[in-house]
């Protein structure tokens, strides 16, 4: 029988550190996320839009819009919408396809939200209220109903 010593326990070492070895010499390697694509940068066209003079300029379009309300006469109403687009479209409030000549309502209309409130509802609101935004790319429009809830 041969005698041999107790070895010590191996370990194990991983590393996320690329490397490549030629003759015998560790290179790093350049690292590559997994979520980035390689784009050809020579090769890559932006799509051209007759209106933009930007190529990071892009017409309005909502992520939220606002729905029809039923509202009690005295009660509150709000419509509010989530905007983006580049560069800031401009807002304008219509009622029933005219322009908002209402002087009882708040109409906010902040970085991305554009927003009319309508604190005491009366007779003359119940309508159709609509929102238009436009700049020099597009336009984007939404629109809803506010109707009277009676019980």
């Amino acid at each position: 029988m041969s005698y041999s010593p107790p070895q010590p326990p191996q370990r194990q070492y991983s590393s996320t550190l690329n490397v490549d070895c030629v003759d015998g010499v560790y290179r790093s390697q350049q690292q590559v996320s997994p979520l980035t694509k390689q784009v050809n940068h020579l090769a890559y066209e932006i799509p051209k839009n007759k209106y933009a003079n930007n190529p990071w300029n892009y017409a309005p379009e909502f992520l939220k819009v606002f729905g029809d309300l039923r509202v009690h006469i005295g009660g509150k109403a709000v419509f509010d919408c989530v905007l983006l687009g580049s560069p800031r479209p401009r807002v304008c409030w219509l009622f029933n396809e005219d322009k908002l000549r209402f002087s009882d309502v708040i109409i906010e209309d902040t970085a991305d939200v554009c927003r009319l409130t309508i604190p005491y509802v009366q007779m003359h609101h119940f309508g159709t209220f609509t929102v238009l935004c436009e700049n020099e790319v597009g336009r984007a429009t939404a629109q809803a109903e506010l109707l009277p809830l009676y019980e």
